[in-house]
């Protein structure tokens, strides 16, 4: 089994938001993003997984009252070279989000 050797990130997904849940969320949180799921009709915002944003990320979160299944954790890395199985250390920022907020993790890994 191989490590990725390549920076493997993390960031904090909404899912499911409203035009105005997405402005706000880039007003209200450092680093936020967002685009528009043209197939759902939603908008879906990120925020980079620094523990820098645990507090504002929260917040939002609260405050904007979404539901926990609309949300989620992605970790995202990148595989090189031919092993079948590649090993992907996901950054601890990961474990400490998730006591500020339970969503679900997604991982992908590209080719």
């Amino acid at each position: 089994m191989k490590s990725i050797d390549q920076p493997v990130t993390a960031s904090f997904r909404f899912l499911s938001l409203d035009m105005m849940q997405a402005y706000t969320l880039k007003k209200e949180v450092s680093g936020a993003w967002f685009y528009k799921d043209e197939a759902k009709e939603v908008f879906v915002g990120v925020v980079p997984l620094i523990e820098a944003h645990f507090d504002e990320l929260n917040d939002y979160f609260i405050r904007q009252q979404l539901a926990y299944d609309d949300c989620d954790i992605y970790v995202e890395a990148t595989a090189q070279g031919r092993e079948k199985t590649v090993q992907v250390n996901v950054p601890r920022e990961v474990n400490r989000v998730l006591k500020y907020l339970d969503c679900p993790l997604t991982y992908a890994v590209r080719q």
